[in-house]
This record gives structure tokens, sequence and C-alpha cells, in this order.
């Protein structure tokens, strides 16, 4: 593995923003959301320095693509669009919270299936089209009408027609540009979604703020269309061999140089026969429930104990640059150590973090809670990503990544609504945060045990 190399020109622009978050914070008074909008992209920055020359330009559109993507509209934008919307048509916060519930269901029908097209096809039409399709989906929110059925059926076509935009399809394509640095790649790459927390979050209250929520959807369907397309359209393709590079930016026809744009590994039948597959489907599953019973209930469990809403409103963003922060720490170790072990250690994390929940915290020891589950949030769908490749190869990748991000999908989806039940039979949240604490601790254990990288059938030595 070679010793990393920082780019002067981006650690310069990463200080740069870095300066006009902390001193612009306080010589011009920006807001909470524009200060943490600046340090994630100082953070991104700073990320994309050591990669190789000529690999930037696609990992960094990979990085806008997540950020503006479907997993960051769903996760982070739809619960700030929740107030206006349901003030102006007067539906309940139930009713609302159902697109949820719809997202969910459809994308884990429909992962593995989508999956397979990214192997059979490629991801850079599907990545183009779904980003077209999907702006334009957003677009149409501006036309929304009382009616439920027509805000259920744009969220039941939004899983589908904006799959090119998920993690499921990017890092399929990470994962055949990188392999000595894909940890660090898929790190830099993913941390998009956290991007996505700090930036986008920001980005629609203001828009909501100023020209309404109507005009936001607007404004985040044009930001696809103008922004992150021409970004895909330039610098995003299937393999290095279409740029003229080999694996971790080699260049051609150098001495290290080796092109591993052909695939490689277990077939999807062969795969099924491993219990390696289902101990992962399994282990990461567990994950995402406790992850997804706290960080997507977190400002609800913040609220029932007495924090105000603008106090409450701080913890999203401390989750979305905690997030960007695990995925780029979590990348740059698995390259160096070995994955699984690497990943138990990082749920360390979240296992204090919620303990300190679970036990009544508030205030600034909350806020340490809330960051230490954004690491973990940030670093084990990395884990998911790196591992795929390490374990099974990319004949297979996005099939293989689309049943884990399946599994993942319904851990994170349904485990909000078991917080909330709990809650309401129990009026306290504190069972279900020690329970998700043991799932936190077991989902380690069974990582850990995953046991060695194995001899991938036509892998290059």
């Amino acid at each position: 593995m070679k010793e990393l190399q920082f780019d002067r020109r981006f650690v310069v622009l990463s200080v740069v923003l870095l300066v006009l978050a902390i001193g612009g914070n306080i010589v011009l008074g920006y807001s909470g959301m524009v200060r943490n909008a600046f340090i994630a992209l100082a953070i991104a920055t700073f990320v994309l320095a050591p990669l190789p020359r000529g690999t930037r330009g696609l990992v960094f559109a990979v990085m806008i693509g997540l950020a503006t993507g479907i997993a960051s509209v769903n996760l982070f934008a739809i619960q700030i669009f929740q107030a206006p919307v349901t003030a102006e048509f007067g539906w309940s916060q139930t009713q609302y919270t159902v697109v949820i519930l719809v997202g969910t269901i459809i994308t884990v029908i429909s992962s593995p299936l989508i999956g397979w097209l990214f192997d059979k096809r490629g991801v850079r039409p599907f990545a183009i089209g779904s980003t077209v399709l999907f702006g334009l989906a957003l677009i149409s929110l501006y036309f929304l009408t009382p009616n439920l059925w027509h805000f259920y059926g744009v969220f039941a076509l939004i899983p589908l027609i904006g799959a090119g935009t998920s993690s499921v399809a990017y890092a399929r394509v990470v994962a055949r540009w990188f392999d000595a640095r894909r940890g660090q790649a898929l790190g830099a790459a993913l941390a998009g979604i956290g991007i996505g927390g700090a930036v986008l979050s920001a980005l629609t209250q203001g828009l909501i703020q100023t020209v309404g929520w109507r005009g936001a959807y607007l404004g985040l369907g044009l930001l696809l269309l103008l922004v992150t397309l021409p970004l895909l359209l330039i610098f995003l393709r299937d393999s290095p061999e279409e740029k003229g590079l080999g694996v971790d930016g080699e260049v051609i026809g150098t001495t290290h140089a080796r092109v591993v744009s052909a695939p490689y590994g277990y077939s999807m039948a062969e795969v099924f026969r491993l219990g390696r597959f289902w101990a992962m489907i399994a282990a990461f599953m567990l994950l995402a429930v406790a992850i997804g019973g706290v960080m997507l209930q977190l400002v609800p469990i913040m609220l029932a104990r007495g924090v105000s809403g603008a106090q409450a409103a701080a913890f999203p963003a401390v989750l979305g640059l905690a997030l960007i922060i695990g995925r780029a720490f979590a990348g740059f170790l698995m390259d160096r150590y070995f994955a699984p072990y690497v990943a138990a250690i990082i749920l360390i994390f979240p296992i204090v973090g919620v303990a300190l929940l679970a036990s009544g915290a508030v205030g600034t020891s909350a806020l340490v809670g809330a960051a230490f589950l954004g690491l973990a949030a940030g670093a084990e769908l990395d884990v998911i990503a790196y591992l795929v490749a390490r374990y099974f190869g990319t004949v297979s990748y996005a099939r293989i990544y689309g049943f884990l991000y399946a599994a993942w999908t319904l851990g994170s989806g349904t485990a909000p609504v078991v917080t909330s039940r709990v809650y309401d039979a129990t009026g306290s949240h504190t069972l279900i945060l020690w329970v998700y604490v043991g799932l936190f601790a077991l989902s380690a254990v069974m990582i850990a045990r995953l046991g060695a990288y194995p001899q991938l059938p036509g892998a290059i030595k």
C-alpha cells in the first residue's frame, strides 16, 4: 500500500472552507446550518486530497450524486418538509410519515433486481437517467395536491426511478475503480450522504423560509438537473479503462498499472450457498435496526425529554458531520487493517453513545451520544460496500450489495415504528434504547467473526 500523498491545493481549499465556517460564523453571524455546511464541504475536500490524480473527478461526482440523491433526500429533507406540508394540508404526522414505510417496502423488494441491472448493463446510463427522473419527480411536487394518494404515489415511484442515485449504484462503480485504496475511495465517495445531511438540510430549510415548501421542492429538483447531472456526464464512467487508467488511478502502461474492470469473484448462485453471506445479512440487519431505531427518532427522543425544538434541530446536523468523519476514517482504516475488526471496534462508539442516551442524557452529553451514533452510521455502510468486494468479488457486486442494502433498509425503515410503539406503551424511550445497545454489541461480535478474506475466482493476485 502506497503512503498517502495529499494534494496541497485540496488541503488549502479545505482550510479556507474551515476558516469560512468558523470565522464567518463569528464575524458575519452565519446560522448554525450554514456553518455546518462549510464544515461538511471542508471535510469532503480534505478526504479527496489523498486520492490518486485522475480519480478525484469520479469520486467527487459520486459524492455529489449521493449528497443530492435519494438516500439524502429521504433521510434528511423529508423530515424538514413535514411541518409545512402537514400544516397546509391538515394531514396528521402519521399520514405524512407513511411515505417512509412506502419507500422502505419498495426499496426492499426492488434493490436486488436493480442490482442485477447494474451488474448487467453498467451504472452510468442508470445514474444519469435516474438523476433526470428524480429531479423531475421533485419538481412535480411543486404541484402537490391535498390528496394523500398523490403524495404516496410520487414517493412510491421515487425508489424505482431514483435507484440509480443510490449507494447500490455508486458503490459498484467505486469498487471497480479501486483495489488497494478501495476503502479510502468508498469512504470519500459515500461521505456524500453525510454532506447531504449537513448541506442539503440547510439548503432545504433556507428555501422553505424564503420561497415556501413548494419552491423548495422545485429548488432541489433543479439542483439535481443543473449541478449533479453535468458532473455525472463529465466524470462518471463504469471502469477506469474508459479514462485510460488502471486500478487505483495508475496510468495503463506503467510498471505497476493493472486493469480490474474485468469482473471476478463468485456468481450470485454461488453466493447464495455461502453461509458467510447470510451471516452478513443477519448482522447488518440487526445493526440497521439499532441505528435506525435511534437515529431516525433522535429528535422525538430529545423533545420527549423537554429539549426545545431549536435545540433538537441541532442533532441531525451533528449526525451528518459525524457520518462524514466516520466514513472517511473507516475507509482509511479498512485499507490497512482487517475490515471486520475495524467495524467491530467502531461499534464501540454507538454502544457508548446510545448508553448515554438510555441513561437520560440531554445537552452536551446527548450531542456526544448523537455524534458517536453518527460515526457508526457513517462507517458501517462503507463496511458493507467494502466487504462485498473482499468476500465475494465484483461479478455480482451490485446484486449482492442490493440484497444487503435491502436488509439494511428493512431494518432501519421499520425500527422507528418499534421505537415509537415502545414509547407509546411505556411512556419512555429508556427500555428500547438499552435493547439497541445490546443489538450493537451482538452485531459487532457477528461481524468480527466473518473470517478471513477468500481467494476469489479470477482475481488478479
